[in-house]
């Protein structure tokens, strides 16, 4: 069994194998900022509205995608 990313640990949500968070946090060097990260973004835009945000983007994209959103 695959232990939890940091992005769905800090949302408490199941973390599969082909997790949408995973691949946008993988920028961040720390565990600590990959979670400090998630929930800055999930406060803005909400838990759900998150995970809208980041499937709705192409899988290629999705690692630029969390970075963008956490600059802008």
């Amino acid at each position: 069994m695959r232990m939890s990313c940091n992005g769905c640990r800090v949302l408490r949500k199941g973390c599969s194998e082909n997790c949408s968070i995973r691949p946008c946090l993988q920028w961040i060097k720390s565990p600590e900022s990959q979670a400090n990260a998630t929930v800055f973004l999930a406060k803005f835009y909400g838990r759900a509205g998150l995970m809208n945000l980041v499937n709705a983007g192409p899988e290629h994209l999705r690692p630029g995608l969390c970075h963008f959103l956490a600059l802008s």
